[in-house]
């Protein structure tokens, strides 16, 4: 994502402010920015990476330092092997979706490894919860994975 590997047009959301699903991008100066009061588990962002990959986590950020920083505090990850396909969520060895901790600042980059690999197209962030209440579910991330 953010050597621009994976055009702007293969990043979309479930909704945005005037910073569109395309800021979304690891060290980029401006995130991906929903409206405020969403419902924790409504807000998304997704990349298709537009071959099948082997996804093994995925790296995020907060907004970069806005007048009021915002930052996603926790979120799941869910794939689809084709567009339009089945969604996947990362689960544990359980079988329960996995809920990775976010980010602590506006800054600072979390790494959320996956419990295995997956073989997926499109890698999907859910959000669900911010640190500011009232506040927007900012982000900038980059997809972990290797073609082979």
């Amino acid at each position: 994502m953010e050597n621009g590997d994976i055009p702007d047009e293969n990043i979309n959301a479930s909704s945005s402010t005037i910073r569109g699903a395309r800021h979304g991008r690891l060290n980029g100066p401006y995130p991906w920015s929903t409206a405020p009061l969403h419902p924790a588990g409504s807000e998304w962002i997704e990349a298709d990476i537009g071959y099948p990959t082997y996804v093994s986590g995925v790296i995020t950020q907060g907004d970069g330092g806005n007048v009021e920083p915002d930052w996603v505090t926790s979120f799941n990850v869910s794939t689809f092997f084709t567009t339009g396909g089945t969604e996947a969520f990362v689960k544990d060895q359980d079988g329960d979706v996995v809920t990775f901790a976010g980010n602590v600042d506006v800054h600072t980059a979390v790494i959320a490894t996956f419990p295995e690999p997956v073989n997926a197209r499109i890698v999907r962030i859910t959000c669900l919860s911010m640190h500011r209440e009232g506040g927007f579910y900012t982000l900038r991330f980059e997809i972990l994975g290797c073609k082979k």
